[in-house]
């Protein structure tokens, strides 16, 4: 099992459950289902009478599919007292989907595997479609009819529950695809009750017309803009007019709405990851609406800082206010006081997005803006910038996001502000990234399939654990009482955020390069390349065009070039597995052609900044037994002057130029750097 992250947004996580109030939150994969909890007592006293003796594990496969089975023997603590039989409990790991419905289906399984259907129906369109689901169902169902009149209805009454369950929890898998499924499913309910001399009753009657209504929904009467297409664009610097805590409200008011509409789902590793490819830009639509959130929020930083507002896609097609040195402090401090204001109202969300853009290449360089600010803005931008550290996985913020699930936010070191509560109320919005990051992680590291075809449930499992803490965080989310303000409404939805190149382009002229503006290259310890930045941070939701590594053109100007390779965890490599296999199985799992398997090598970084080049014919795993487990897999080189697994970047502490951090645009600035080594 993954690293249990906060945790936070949203980690999803490979992470385990929220501990809520006095409960005990106990792991979906052991029992009592999604967001299960275990109230303290009974187990206690059970455990003053007998205490328990090792465990017993193995596999058993039956009808195309295989079960872990665990058994478990408790001794009593009274010698007088007779040795009790072990306690035995079984759980799917892998089958064929026919073998997972019939598990599904099965009346036993909700006594003996209590997370199945909950995980089966969270995790199903990684593996199935929903209309192939609900036709093996009506197959079962349809293949009982010959059996003994109490099998079929007892499997026909765990059918309606399935429904009425996949129903509640997951609405939007029944779209029109799934009508010709759903006809037949009613069919066969309405003969099986008729024949067996008695209606289906008014709860499957109800339950099929609900099933109807979300397959022909009516169309919903969508909300006028607030911005009309013909409204001239808004003025970015018009932040200062705004309070930094109705601003922050506002952002917060708009994150928790896309946080809620949010499809856990969608964040699937396997389905987010593919969202790319030909014909599937339909997918994963509403992780789509919180990255465009989040960019736009990021955007509108950068905007504002720079005084620029764009008026077309060309670099040069860019409107500029001419600003001093502490008029942009002003805006610096204004940004600040805001993500501070979004992290006493626990908006994880557009504090992040906030910080990443003042922490971009276009903010971060601006050193005589930076040295204007006050000495108390900085104190507070470095512990939000604090929060966010990549060091172990982003322990920090995972571990303050189960903080702030458990009671009100704490005041930050820095602050000198109260929380507010009362007419604000209490909700919570994570960081997406976080988990689709994991999910993305879990999805790279676990098989799909075993090597017999079977589907790989465990690994669903796992992802359910990061499903059900999204839906926990999104219960939460529901404890904001936020009133929309239409001006700052108006006001964001005018902005018009600068491209990539133009808020390069503009940066530079407010800031030209110089000898003064040294570079500050530095080594990352990576831990495997697996695709490209532009790929991966648009993969999890990171404002891609606020990070960037370039370096200065032939004109003397700087521009943007090639992003380097991004990296993560080389994760289940076998002592089978030789370099070339595991090159193919990395590039295939992130969406790259296996095919060219071949054009790659993987590296070992190794201390004192010396690297080993895996040869075709090694076992990686006896690599992985070494001194180093830090991989690096990079395309062949094809000239002498290639700097091997080196790559630049800036200080990882997120401190802006005036307070001794600092390096030149033409490297990537403290979060470009900071997102793309979190993201894996």
């Amino acid at each position: 099992m993954l690293p249990r992250p906060l945790r936070l947004l949203l980690d999803t996580s490979p992470p385990g459950g929220v501990v809520l109030s006095s409960f005990r939150s106990r792991d979906p994969e052991e029992g009592g289902g999604p967001g299960g909890l275990v109230v303290g007592g009974g187990q206690e006293e059970e455990e003053e009478e007998e205490e328990e003796a090792p465990v017993s594990v193995w596999d058993e496969e039956e009808d195309g599919a295989v079960f872990t089975v665990t058994s478990r023997q408790y001794r009593p603590l009274d010698p007088l007292v007779p040795m009790p039989p072990p306690r035995s409990s079984r759980r799917l790991r892998a089958g064929t989907l026919e073998a997972l419905v019939r598990h599904l289906l099965d009346t036993r399984t909700s006594g003996t595997d209590v997370s199945f259907m909950s995980a089966f129906l969270a995790t199903h369109r990684a593996f199935t479609s929903t209309p192939a689901l609900l036709g093996l169902m009506a197959d079962r169902l349809e293949a009982l009819e010959s059996h003994p009149t109490d099998e079929l209805e007892r499997t026909t009454e765990v059918a309606i529950s399935v429904l009425s369950t996949w129903l509640a929890s997951h609405p939007e898998d029944f779209g029109s695809e799934a009508k010709g499924q759903l006809d037949r499913l009613e069919s066969f309910l309405l003969q099986t009750g008729y024949a067996a001399g008695k209606g289906v009753g008014g709860g499957s009657a109800d339950l099929i017309r609900n099933l109807r209504s979300r397959v022909d929904p009516q169309a919903p009467d969508l909300p006028k803009p607030l911005a009309l297409p013909g409204d001239p664009p808004a003025d970015p610097t018009d932040v200062l007019v705004f309070l930094a805590d109705h601003l922050a409200e506002q952002l917060t008011l708009l994150d928790a709405e896309l946080f809620l509409n949010l499809i856990p789902s969608q964040c699937l590793g396997g389905l987010w990851g593919h969202r790319d490819r030909p014909g599937h830009s339909h997918l994963c639509p509403s992780v789509r609406a919180t990255v465009t959130q989040f960019n736009k929020v990021a955007g509108a930083v950068v905007s504002s800082v720079l005084g620029a507002t764009s008026t077309g896609e060309g670099p040069g097609e860019v409107t500029i206010r001419p600003l001093r040195p502490p008029q942009r402090a002003r805006l610096l401090e204004k940004w600040i006081r805001v993500a501070e204001e979004c992290r006493l109202l626990r908006n994880f969300s557009s504090v992040y997005a906030v910080v990443s853009a003042l922490q971009s290449s276009p903010i971060h360089r601006l050193r005589a803006a930076w040295g204007e600010a006050t000495r108390d803005s900085l104190r507070v931008f470095s512990s939000l910038c604090q929060i966010f550290s990549e060091e172990d996985n982003y322990s920090q913020s995972r571990e303050l996001l189960v903080q702030e699930v458990k009671l009100q936010s704490p005041l930050e070191p820095h602050s000198k502000k109260a929380p507010r509560s009362g007419s604000r109320g209490g909700g919570v919005v994570p960081y997406l990234g976080t988990f689709l990051k994991d999910l993305v992680m879990l999805d790279a590291a676990s098989k799909d399939e075993l090597e017999n075809g079977y589907i790989n449930f465990d690994k669903r499992r796992k992802e359910f654990a990061v499903l059900s803490e999204l839906r926990r965080l999104q219960n939460e989310c529901r404890g904001y009482n936020l009133q929309p303000d239409h001006d700052i409404q108006r006001w964001l939805q005018g902005l018009r955020p600068l491209t990539e190149a133009q808020s390069h382009r503009v940066s530079c002229e407010v800031e030209p390069p110089g000898s003064s503006d040294p570079p500050a290259p530095r080594v990352l310890r990576p831990t495997l390349v697996i695709s490209q930045w532009t790929e991966v941070l648009g993969s999890v939701g990171v404002p891609t065009p606020l990070v960037s590594c370039d370096r200065p053109s032939t004109g003397g100007d700087e521009a943007p070039t090639t992003p380097a390779p991004l990296l993560t965890r080389l994760a289940q490599v076998t002592s089978q597995d030789k370099a070339p296999s595991v090159i193919s199985r990395v590039l295939k799992k992130n969406n790259r052609d296996s095919a060219v398997a071949s054009e790659y090598e993987l590296v070992q970084l190794l201390p004192g900044e010396r690297e080993l080049t895996i040869p075709a014919s090694a076992n990686v795993f006896y690599a992985m037994d070494g001194a180093s487990h830090d991989f690096l897999l990079r395309q062949r080189r094809r000239s002498s002057t290639a700097t091997p697994g080196v790559t630049s970047g800036p200080s990882a502490s997120g401190t802006p130029p005036s307070e001794g951090g600092g390096g030149s645009f033409p490297r990537i600035k403290a979060t470009g750097r900071k997102i793309a080594r979190a993201l894996f």
